[in-house]
């Protein structure tokens, strides 16, 4: 703005109201069209979004999960002083976990035993640095430096005792059936903690007990998470199934060439009504198609952006069937628990 402006504002209103016969209105009119021109051609160019917009995930995950499953991560908490290898202690399973950010949350910020799975090396304490420590309040920044004074390897020698990484793949052969007897008959399945069928299992199952390292992973973990797993999705959900494990998963990518057996119910729009089975291809049919493994689960929109859709169960089932109550819940005193640590 410039004080002589309304002055010329005027003269110019004037030479064209003498020039060319306009009215005063019209004059007006005009003359404020070409400030409007005038302005929006110096606009500057509106500012890119700084980062991939689900780039905080990992850090509103971690809120999420502090809610919904306070009693399995009270387990895994390192809150005694331990300074063994903790491969035997309770934890909380990452499954699919990539550069780790989501571990080095769960690790050093709310000092929880975790193993990941994964077949990337992780390097934890350059991706706390890296994606973590400058996101902190100033006090537990500052906290942290203190105490790097004193003891310089301070993260690492946590991150020593807290973390281990299989530097391997999950299970992958999700949804597919293996026979395991030919009798049709139901009989009693400790693992299940119930009576079920004989006739066919989770191929995932048959793959995890292959690998007795893993296997003792799952039996011993508390949690089990994975957040965009890729292929492991849907066997990290039958297993937390046959263990009763706690879970959550965030699917990502459906890899419908891959995993071919996967249907959904399709509602056809015609007189009958009826339903016909459809091949699972879209990431909204994946989410349906996991959710409708077990009555107990539940699908929610997770608080953050991008494929924020995750199905979880705690683990119990409530409604007295396979006498579930408590198992799976990672405390290790149910005596239902025959496939938990003690």
């Amino acid at each position: 703005w410039h004080p002589l402006e309304p002055i010329l504002d005027k003269i110019y209103i004037f030479n064209i109201f003498i020039q060319g016969g306009l009215t005063n209105k019209q004059a007006r009119k005009s003359t404020m069209e070409e400030k409007n021109k005038s302005s929006s051609t110096n606009k500057k160019t509106p500012r890119k979004r700084h980062g991939a917009r689900n780039q905080h995930r990992h850090k509103f995950l971690v809120k999420w999960i502090l809610e919904k499953f306070p009693d399995a991560l009270q387990c895994a908490k390192d809150d005694s002083g331990h300074r063994g290898l903790h491969r035997h202690r309770h934890h909380v399973l990452d499954i699919a976990g990539g550069k780790g950010e989501l571990s080095a949350r769960l690790t050093l910020c709310h000092s929880l035993f975790v193993q990941m799975v994964d077949p990337r090396p992780a390097n934890l304490h350059e991706c706390f640095y890296k994606n973590i420590y400058r996101s902190l309040p100033k006090k537990w920044q500052e906290k942290i430096r203190n105490d790097q004074i004193d003891n310089p390897n301070k993260i690492q020698s946590i991150l020593d005792v807290r973390f281990h990484q299989f530097v391997t793949s999950f299970p992958c052969d999700g949804g597919g059936l293996v026979v395991l007897d030919d009798r049709k008959e139901e009989k009693y399945d400790e693992k299940n903690g119930g009576k079920t069928s004989a006739a066919a299992c989770s191929a995932a199952v048959i793959q995890l007990q292959k690998d007795a390292e893993l296997l003792q992973a799952v039996e011993n973990c508390t949690l089990m998470i994975g957040m965009h797993a890729d292929g492991a999705t849907e066997a990290i959900v039958d297993i937390a199934l046959y263990y009763r494990k706690p879970f959550v998963v965030v699917p990502c990518c459906v890899f419908p060439n891959l995993f071919q057996n996967r249907m959904v119910e399709h509602d056809q729009t015609n007189q009958r009504k009826e339903m016909s089975m459809i091949p699972v291809r879209t990431h909204e049919q994946f989410c349906q198609y996991l959710a409708l493994k077990d009555s107990h689960f539940v699908m929610e929109t997770l608080p953050f952006e991008g494929r924020n859709i995750g199905i979880w169960w705690d683990g119990i089932h409530r409604d007295g069937d396979g006498d579930g109550n408590g198992v799976g819940n990672g405390d290790g005193n149910d005596n239902n628990n025959k496939n938990g640590a003690s």
